[in-house]
């Protein structure tokens, strides 16, 4: 188990963010520009965007070149970068962007944190047991080459992000993380289609990631529901959540006719009854310990794992590799 903490600067939240107490929450922003962001930075909120967001497509749909944050526009924001790998994996059966491409737009602007690449492993996306832990080991391997690239350009290393679905895979990634140390925020993917409580919820993985970290390590969770915030608003380790559900409950309200004023309305409501959510004491909860593991994959798949994890090939070759192997063909 790695010991060590990563020094690095805490930045500070804008003036409308200070003096707030519980986990900052981050306004999932699905523009790059205009009077949604305009309204999200005169209100002070700290913010998420998507990398897809920032992609330029030819008439066939491939990324070409990648849009830059108008630094007028961006002035002042306290803003974070998701790798986007849900609609990456969901959308475009994987990342439809370069590694260099990626870091394009990381280098083009000062982000708090920008996120490394995921493979995220919602049922709709993985088909089975072997998949999910292959896109575990790619999910590690990609930490690897981004974090690499990025130091070739003297960048930032990215914030980590560990996947899952069980306690036993975030388990599993937390040992296969390719860290020297432990870094001050790690990203908690695959949260925003889960229930709050159960072996699979989100409290139970909180529980169970508490437990194994080392003290000074705090969490930022992907996309987490608004009825979980009231469980986690003081939890120790919970350093940020972020959310787009304030657009999608604008589009179920507002079918037709949703102007940007519309949308805006709605994002500031959901975030006063969101944030006033993390502002209150915990809600307590009975927590039973899941310390159940889940079925464990074989020796022969384990070392497959590793060898994805160490960089020595990818998880779409090994899969077709097992596959051929225990399945034929």
């Amino acid at each position: 188990m790695l010991l060590d903490v990563i020094e690095a600067p805490v930045p500070q939240a804008p003036a409308g963010a200070r003096g707030r107490v519980g986990p900052i929450l981050r306004v999932g922003i699905p523009t790059t520009g205009g009077k949604i962001l305009r309204a999200a930075r005169d209100a002070g909120y700290s913010v998420l965007f998507s990398t897809n967001a920032f992609m330029v497509r030819n008439k066939d749909g491939e990324v070409v070149s990648v849009r830059r944050p108008d630094p007028v526009q961006f002035a002042g924001l306290d803003a974070a970068l998701d790798s986007a790998g849900f609609v990456a994996m969901a959308r475009y059966r994987g990342f439809p962007w370069s590694v260099s491409q990626y870091l394009d737009l990381v280098e083009s602007w000062p982000w708090t944190w920008y996120a490394s690449w995921d493979q995220c492993v919602e049922p709709e996306i993985a088909s089975s047991k072997i998949d999910v832990y292959f896109r575990l080991a790619e999910t590690c391997r990609l930490l690897s080459e981004v974090r690499s690239q990025a130091r070739d350009r003297g960048l930032p290393d990215p914030m980590p992000v560990i996947q899952g679905w069980e306690v036993d895979h975030y388990r599993w990634s937390l040992e296969h993380l390719p860290l020297a140390s432990w870094p001050k925020l790690l990203g908690v993917g695959s949260m925003c289609r889960r229930r709050v409580h159960g072996p699979s919820g989100i409290l139970t993985i909180v529980e169970a990631l508490d437990r194994e970290l080392t003290p000074g390590v705090g969490l930022h969770l992907f996309g987490v529901k608004g009825d979980a915030l009231r469980f986690l608003s003081d939890h120790p380790r919970i350093a940020s959540v972020d959310s787009m559900a304030w657009d999608f409950a604008a589009r179920r309200q507002f079918p037709v006719g949703r102007t940007a004023d519309k949308r805006i309305d709605v994002m500031h409501d959901w975030v006063r009854r969101n944030a006033s959510q993390l502002e209150l004491p915990k809600t307590p909860y009975d927590l039973p310990l899941f310390d159940e593991s889940s079925e464990e994959a074989s020796q022969e798949l384990q070392e497959w794992l590793e060898l994805v994890v160490d960089n020595q090939t990818d998880a779409v070759s090994a899969w077709h590799h097992c596959m051929r192997t225990w399945v034929g063909g």
